[in-house]
């Protein structure tokens, strides 16, 4: 079997995962609602303009005043289920790169 074999073995792996399945089932949850939607898309395009067009230092406090204008967004069930169903599938996804970068340095 070869390296792209095993990438598509992996994948479908993580696909398996409550972590993807619960991202996946939230994102769907998010995307039926189009105002939220469209808030969540809005929220995501300014926050990269921040990133892209200011310093970090000063990025770090247009993102926290970011956050505090779309705190009352935040709150609502849709999206923080999916901003959490998120964090948690992102954490997973870390804590493999880890355990692919351990056992490549063995």
């Amino acid at each position: 079997m070869n390296i792209n074999d095993k990438a598509k073995d992996l994948a479908l792996c993580i696909r398996n995962t409550n972590e993807f399945k619960t991202m996946n089932k939230a994102k769907k949850d998010l995307d039926r609602n189009s105002t939220l939607r469209k808030q969540f898309d809005e929220y995501v395009k300014k926050k990269n303009h921040i990133y892209s067009r200011y310093k970090i230092e000063d990025a770090s406090k247009k993102i926290s005043q970011l956050n505090r204008d779309y705190d009352k967004f935040f709150n609502h069930p849709l999206v923080s289920n999916y901003m959490n169903a998120n964090r948690n599938f992102n954490t997973m996804m870390e804590n493999l790169y880890k355990q692919i970068e351990s056992e490549l340095t063995k």
